[in-house]
C-alpha cells in the first residue's frame, strides 16, 4: 500500500512523526534573505564545479565567522534543485544552530534529511511498520532505523547532494556521531559540509575556503541601503555618500558579512549626512570593537528603550531554545511581583528589534527571534554576562509564574504564550537562583508535582528533561523532579525536611539516569533504597548502564547494588549496557558478577541486544566470556536473527564463526534468513545461504525467506533466492504462497519473476 496515493493526511502523520525537524521554512527564510549577486563566485569555482559533477565526493568549505557560510549554503542549495529539476537527483540540507541543539539530535538531523528526500514520493513499507509499531507503544525509532530509512530514501535517486551548515555550532560531544553517519552514507551521497576553520575536515574531503570578496560586499551594501528608508534619504541629499559607504565597507570587513551588517546597522542610525561621515571613519575591522560600540549605542538610549534591550538580550542569550515572538514579548511583560499577565505591558516586536542595536533579528519564517550571529552568542558569555550575575535569577521567577498560571486540565492551545518555555523553568533555576528563590522553586515543584499525577501523554511537555523522561512514578514528589532537574540544594533540602519530601527512592533512579552524581551519592548518603525497582528502567544500575554513566554505576554497586535484578525494559543491567553500547560499563558488570545469559526484556539476551545494534566490541566481549550464541529468547529469537535484521554483517559473520546455529528457529521472523530477507539485506543472505542455511525453512510470521523478501520487494533477494533453490510454493504464514505479498503490491517484475520459475498459481 502507498500512503501518498490512498491517505495524504496519513502521509503527512508519518512524515510529521518520523521527522519532527523541518529543514524546508528554515532554508526559505535563509534563502529570502539573500541578496541577488552575492557568492556567484562559488558557482564558478573549479573546487565547487568537480563537486557537483562527481559521485561520492565530499567538499569541505571552511571561513572565518560573519563569512556568509550559511547564505552561500543556501544559494547552492537553490542552485542544485534548479539545475537538478529531475526526480532521479535529491537534493537535502541542515541548517544547524547552537540554540536547537536540543531539538537537533543526530537522529532528527538524519531523518529532517529524509523528510526532504521523500517530498513527492512514497513512503517505505519499513517506515509504515516502524511507525504503527512505535505509535502504539507511544516510543521512537531508534538511530538505526532512521539511518536505514535515509539510506533507502537515498537509494530511491540515482544521485543524491547533502549539504551540512555550520558542523562548528554541533556540540563536540555529538559531532563524532554525527560525522560517523555521515561518514557512512558519503560514498553514495554528495557531501558538502560547512565549518569554521577551527574544526578537523571529515577525511579525504576536498577543502575550499569561503571568503566573501569585494563585489559581494559591495552588493551586499547597495541592497541594504536601497531597503532602508533612512540611509537612502541621507543618500539622496548627499549621493557621493554611497561610494564612500561601499568604499568604507570593503577596505574594513575583511571578507566578513557580518561586519558589514553591523556596521550599517550603525549607520543606520545617524541623523545627518556630517553625522553618517563622521562614524564612517571611526568604524573599527575587529568584530568584538563592533559588539562593544553595539553595547554602547544601547547603554545611550533613554532608559526604557536601554532596560528592552537588555532584557531582551539576557532572554534570548540565556534562553535553551529560540524563542517565539510572543514568548519574548511576554517574557519582557511580565514585571517582578506580578501575579498575572498585564496586556497592557507588552510591546511590539518592532519596539524591541529596534532597541537592540542589531544583535537581535526576526526570523519570519518561524515566527522567532534570534542573535544575529553565533558570535554574538559567545561575545555576550565572554563580555557581557559576568556584569549581569542575576539573569538566570531574573529569568526564573518569570517562568514560574507562567507555570502558575496554567490549568493543568486545559488545553496547551489555550494557556499562557510562555507555557511551552516553562519546560525550562529547572534548567534556569540551577546553582544561584536555589539560593536566592529557595521558596518560590519549591512552590514550583509542588506544582509540578500535578501535572506528574496525570496520564504521561496529558503532560504539557515531553522535549526536556525530566518532562521527557519515561518512568515518571505513579506518585510524583517534590524532591523526585529536584533530583532529575539536578537542584542539589533544593534535592539536599527537600531530604532533610521529610515533611516535604514525599516518596524518595525513586529520585534514585531518575538521578542515575541522568547522570547527577552528586545528587546520587546525596541520597545514598542519606538511606534511599539503592535496589528500588521501576516499570521501566528497573533499578537505578540499570538506568545509570543505559545512559553511560559509569562513575554512577560504580557508585550504586560499591553501596550495594544488586547487578543481577531482573526487572524493567531492559531486565538486566548488563542488557542495558549491551543495548546501548556501553562496552566500559559491560566489562564492570561481568566483573562484578553479572549473569551473562539472563533471559528477560524486549530483547531476550544481553547478547541479542548488542548483537540488534551493532555494538560488535559488546558482543566480543560476551562472546570471550563464554555467552551462549544458540540462547533463544524475546522478539528475535537469537542473536544471529536480530543481527540478520538489522543488518549487521559484522556481527552475523562473528556470530556464524563463534558456532550459532544459522538454522535455529524462533522468534518473530522464524530464522535468521528470513529476518535478513524482510530487510533487504543481500550481503547477509549470501553469508547465511553459504553457511547451510535452509532456504525452504518454515516459520515465523512470513512463513518463509522468499515470502519475507517479496513482502517487501526486495527483487534482488527475490532472484537469490529463487535461483538457490526457494520454493515458490511453499504455504504457510501471513501470506498463502510467495506469489501474494507482491501482487497486493502490484509488483509485476516480482510476481512475473516467479511465475518464471514454477509457481502453480497465475496472476489475478
Amino acid at each position: 500500500m502507498h500512503v501518498a496515493a490512498d491517505n495524504v493526511t496519513e502521509r503527512q502523520r508519518i512524515i510529521d512523526w518520523f521527522s519532527p525537524v523541518n529543514f524546508f521554512p528554515r532554508h526559505a527564510d535563509i534563502s529570502s534573505a539573500r541578496q541577488q549577486g552575492t557568492g556567484g563566485w562559488l558557482l564558478e569555482d573549479s573546487h565547487f564545479q568537480q563537486w557537483e559533477l562527481n559521485s561520492g565526493s565530499t567538499l569541505w568549505c571552511e571561513g572565518i565567522p560573519g563569512s556568509g557560510k550559511t547564505v552561500l549554503v543556501s544559494m547552492v542549495v537553490d542552485h542544485l534543485n534548479t539545475h537538478t529539476q529531475n526526480r532521479d537527483v535529491g537534493v537535502a540540507c541542515i541548517y544547524l544552530n547552537h540554540k536547537e541543539t536540543e531539538a537537533q539530535t543526530v537522529s532528527n538531523l538524519l531523518s529532517g534529511l529524509w523528510r526532504q528526500l521523500v517530498f513527492g514520493k512514497d513512503i517505505t513499507s519499513q517506515v509504515q511498520e516502524l511507525y504503527k509499531q512505535h505509535t502504539e507503544k507511544g516510543t521512537r525509532p531508534s538511530l538505526d532505523n532512521i539511518h536505514l530509512a535515509l539510506c533507502a530514501a537515498i537509494t530511491q535517486f540515482s544521485k543524491v547532494y547533502i549539504v551540512v551548515d555550520a558542523v562548528d555550532e554541533y556540540p563536540e560531544n555529538q559531532r563524532h556521531l554525527l560525522f560517523d553517519h555521515l561518514t557512512e552514507i558519503r560514498s553514495t551521497v554528495n557531501l558538502m559540509i560547512t565549518s569554521r576553520p577551527h574544526i578537523t575536515p571529515i577525511a579525504d574531503s576536498e577543502v575550499l575556503q569561503i571568503r566573501a570578496n569585494d563585489k559581494d560586499i559591495q552588493s551586499y551594501v547597495d541592497g541594504y541601503i536601497k531597503r532602508s528608508p533612512h540611509l537612502s534619504k541621507l543618500v539622496k541629499m548627499k549621493p557621493e555618500l554611497e561610494e564612500k559607504i561601499g568604499t568604507k565597507m570593503r577596505n574594513t570587513v575583511d571578507g566578513m558579512f557580518l561586519l558589514a551588517r553591523l556596521h550599517l546597522v550603525s549607520l543606520d542610525t545617524m541623523m545627518t549626512p556630517k553625522a553618517l561621515l563622521k562614524a564612517l571613519e571611526k568604524l573599527p575591522s575587529d568584530l568584538d570593537e563592533t559588539y562593544h560600540n553595539a553595547m554602547e549605542r544601547i547603554s545611550d538610549q533613554r532608559q526604557g528603550a536601554r532596560e528592552v534591550a537588555q532584557s531582551t538580550l539576557i532572554w534570548v542569550t540565556n534562553a535553551k531554545r529560540p524563542l517565539t515572538v510572543e514568548e519574548i514579548r511576554v517574557a519582557l511583560a511580565i514585571e517582578p511581583g506580578d501575579n498575572q499577565l498585564d496586556v497592557d505591558n507588552m510591546l511590539d516586536i518592532d519596539t524591541i528589534l529596534s532597541a537592540c542595536a542589531g544583535l537581535i533579528l526576526l526570523d519570519e519564517e518561524y515566527s522567532i527571534v534570534r542573535l544575529v550571529h553565533y558570535t554574538t552568542q559567545e561575545y555576550w558569555d565572554r563580555v557581557q554576562a559576568p556584569q549581569f550575575p542575576d539573569a538566570q535569577t531574573n529569568v526564573t521567577p518569570v517562568c514560574s509564574l507562567s507555570w502558575h498560571l496554567t490549568n493543568i486540565y486545559r488545553d496547551e492551545r489555550d494557556q499562557p504564550t510562555l507555557f511551552n518555555y516553562c519546560q525550562y523553568t529547572l534548567v534556569h533555576a540551577a546553582g544561584k537562583p536555589e539560593e536566592d528563590l529557595r521558596k518560590e522553586i519549591i512552590e514550583f515543584l509542588t506544582h509540578a508535582v500535578m501535572w506528574g499525577t496525570l496520564d504521561k501523554w496529558n503532560r504539557p511537555w515531553k522535549s526536556s528533561a525530566p518532562w521527557d523522561f519515561e518512568d515518571w512514578p505513579q506518585k510524583t514528589a517534590p524532591l523526585w523532579i529536584a533530583a532529575a532537574a539536578n537542584l542539589f540544594n533544593t534535592a539536599d533540602y527537600l531530604m532533610k525536611n521529610s515533611s516535604l519530601t514525599g516518596s524518595n527512592h525513586g529520585a534514585v533512579i531518575v538521578a542515575s539516569y541522568y547522570g547527577h552524581f552528586k545528587i546520587v551519592e546525596m541520597l545514598i548518603s542519606q538511606g534511599v533504597d539503592v535496589n528500588f525497582q521501576s516499570r521501566v528502567y528497573g533499578t537505578a544500575l540499570q538506568a545509570a548502564s543505559s545512559e553511560g554513566h559509569r562513575d554512577i554505576a560504580e557508585l550504586l554497586i560499591n553501596t550495594g547494588a544488586d547487578v543481577n535484578v531482573q526487572d524493567g525494559r531492559y531486565c538486566t543491567a548488563l542488557q542495558a549496557a549491551s543495548w546501548n553500547g556501553h562496552k566500559d560499563i559491560a566489562e564492570l558488570l561481568i566483573n562484578m558478577g553479572a549473569d551473562i545469559n539472563v533471559q528477560g526484556g524486549h530483547y531476550g539476551t544481553a547478547l541479542q541486544a548488542a548483537s540488534y545494534y551493532g555494538h560488535f566490541k559488546i558482543v566480543e566481549l560476551l562472546i570471550s566470556q563464554g555467552v551462549d550464541v544458540n540462547f533463544q529468547s524475546g522478539v528475535y529469537g537469537t542473536a544471529l536473527q536480530a543481527a540478520s535484521l538489522n543488518g549487521r554483517k559484522d556481527i552475523a559473520e562473528l556470530l556464524t564463526n563463534k558456532g550459532a546455529d544459522v538454522n535455529a528457529q524462533g522468534g518473530y521472523y522464524g530464522t535468521a534468513l528470513q529476518a535478513a530477507s524482510l530487510n533487504g539485506h543481500k550481503d547477509i543472505t549470501v553469508l547465511l545461504i553459504n553457511t547451510g542455511a535452509n532456504i525452504n525453512a518454515q516459520g515465523g510470521v512470513y512463513g518463509t525467506a522468499l515470502k519475507a523478501a517479496s513482502s517487501n520487494e526486495h527483487k534482488d533477494i527475490v532472484e537469490l533466492l529463487i535461483n538457490n533453490g526457494a520454493d515458490v510454493n511453499v504455504q504457510g504464514g501471513c501470506y498463502d504462497t510467495a506469489l501474494h505479498p507482491a501482487g497486493l503490491s502490484h509488483h509485476n517484475d516480482i510476481v512475473d519473476l516467479r511465475l518464471e520459475n514454477g509457481t502453480t498459481e497465475s496472476r489475478q
